[in-house]
């Protein structure tokens, strides 16, 4: 075992990590869901891979697990109502009610009017302390790149007005 700094000051030192936001869905036979989440990253071009960190407490982490398959939408600047929507335990019924939704490869549910979305086959999952980190095979995109991204940077959203 190491040491490592508490939870606490953890938490408050990654608030200045700017990040995107994704929206994680995925199906489970004719269920839908899907979570806010952050920790998302590229691992490589060739293959086409992603990597996504999902709580194994999270509902999402489950239907992964069971179905396979998985997409990552990544959210535009004015998506910030669909984030909170989808980070609200309370509204998970409201979900997918707001936004055009459809699917790709895999049947995984895919906002069409965000940014890009990504369709994965799960890969491989790899359990660390409380989250799986998966590894998601891409066989599918949708993107439309005239959007902004929508960031999370000190517990909240923001988009960029202008990129180089």
């Amino acid at each position: 075992m190491f040491d490592t700094v508490s939870e606490a000051d953890f938490k408050s030192a990654m608030k200045n990590l700017a990040a995107g936001v994704t929206l994680i869905t995925s199906v489970s036979r004719t269920q839908r869901g899907g979570m806010t989440a952050t920790a998302v990253c590229s691992l490589s071009a060739a293959p086409a891979q992603l990597v996504v960190c999902v709580n194994r407490q999270n509902a999402t982490h489950q239907m992964i697990m069971e179905s396979r398959k998985f997409c990552v939408n990544v959210l535009a600047a004015d998506q910030s109502e669909v984030a909170h929507r989808f980070s609200n335990p309370h509204a998970r019924t409201e979900r997918f009610e707001h936004g055009q939704w459809s699917v790709l490869k895999t049947g995984a549910p895919v906002l069409m009017d965000a940014l890009v979305a990504f369709d994965c086959e799960l890969g491989e999952a790899i359990d660390s302390g409380t989250h799986s980190i998966f590894v998601g095979r891409v066989i599918g995109v949708h993107a439309q790149e005239q959007c902004s991204p929508l960031l999370y940077y000190r517990s909240g959203y923001a988009g960029i007005t202008a990129h180089a």
